[in-house]
């Protein structure tokens, strides 16, 4: 299926679009986390068939199966490729496991949705950027923190030209020490937070400030994991100097207390000519107290009556839009390739000690 070339945004073609709209059949590989968060997203869909899903451990991909009522199930993503005829596949491998079921669809001829980062080398990035465009099937990477409400008035703003030219972006996100060593402690030591944490907030500042990274400085430490066995660092901090002139700090630490009331801290505050926007997620959420813990539950993407709604269901809607309709997804792979050469020199930059320019 060919791009048209017509690039669309959540605003033109998300919730509100009522066309007519063709049965997209869809598969999901590694139904994980990840994974099952794109089946539920799916299976809310009218116009969305999951047909097969696939997963190298046998009794995840039989439980995920059955809970999801999903057909068929492969062990082998190839094998599925080859037997099913799919319009679309979601890869929600491990970070470092993308490159094989993407090049895998590229040769399906099957349009795919690519959770992020986009890979943890560049050019494993750089090569399923090309196979996509060779086989002209569609590759989207899915920055859905692009279908956030805050960020989405933020981006109308600067296009409306309320705030003037980006100056200066400061953007945090973090986890909770559970993530490495529960949500992911199985291969948490093959990724780094520029690519699991600050592949969101880097899409963020590049989308909205529309700048190319140039220039990087990064540092990073080791200390809390590497003292239990996870060989990656508790944090990163990094300077980015963009084309435009534009300069973000990104930090990112995954060894917060798991007595904090919230898995995730994210923060923003942008700087402009004529302007500024301050964004704290915490303050999109709800403050629960009981008895026994002080918890605050995320409000972006929540079941709402057994549906799913907010920014990861918008994402995944536009996805499956563009392949019905035949149109470009918003967050390329382009976007994806650009945010990895901008991560990988993080981590390049923190090892050597040294800025790295792009």
């Amino acid at each position: 299926m060919g791009g048209s070339g017509f690039t669309c945004g959540p605003l033109e073609h998300g919730f509100c679009n009522q066309r007519r709209k063709m049965m997209v059949k869809v598969g999901v590989i590694g139904v994980g986390l990840q994974g099952q968060t794109h089946l539920r997203c799916y299976k809310a869909l009218p116009n969305v068939e999951v047909v097969a899903i696939s997963d190298v451990n046998p009794e995840r991909l039989e439980e995920v199966g059955k809970q999801y009522s999903v057909p068929r199930m492969y062990t082998d993503h190839r094998e599925m490729l080859k037997k099913e005829s799919l319009d679309a596949v979601s890869v929600a491998t491990p970070d470092h496991l993308h490159r094989d079921p993407v090049l895998a669809c590229t040769e399906a001829k099957v349009n795919i949705l690519c959770e992020k980062p986009l890979a943890t080398r560049i050019e494993d990035a750089e090569a399923m950027v090309k196979a996509a465009k060779d086989a002209g099937v569609k590759l989207m990477v899915n920055f859905s923190n692009r279908w956030m409400s805050y960020m989405a008035i933020t981006k109308k703003a600067i296009e409306d030209g309320e705030l003037g030219e980006p100056l200066y972006a400061y953007a945090r996100l973090s986890n909770t020490i559970y993530v490495p060593t529960g949500m992911l402690k199985t291969w948490s030591s093959h990724t780094k937070l520029p690519f699991w944490l600050m592949s969101h907030t880097i899409d963020r500042v590049r989308w909205l400030f529309g700048g190319k990274a140039v220039k990087v400085y990064g540092v990073a430490r080791s200390k809390v994991l590497k003292n239990i066995g996870i060989d990656t660092p508790d944090f990163y901090a990094a300077l980015v100097e963009f084309d435009n002139g534009a300069v973000g700090n990104f930090e990112s630490c995954w060894v917060l207390p798991d007595t904090r009331p919230s898995v995730v801290d994210s923060k923003m505050e942008l700087i402009f000519t004529r302007g500024s926007v301050s964004i704290d997620a915490q303050q999109t959420m709800i403050q629960k107290a009981t008895e026994s813990s002080y918890t605050v539950p995320g409000t972006l993407f929540v079941d709402i009556y057994g549906t799913p709604v907010g920014f990861v269901m918008e994402a995944i809607r536009h996805f499956v839009e563009c392949v019905g309709e035949d149109r470009e997804p918003w967050a390329s792979g382009e976007d994806g390739l650009e945010v990895v050469r901008t991560c990988a020199a993080i981590v390049r930059s923190a090892e050597t000690g040294r800025p790295v320019e792009l």
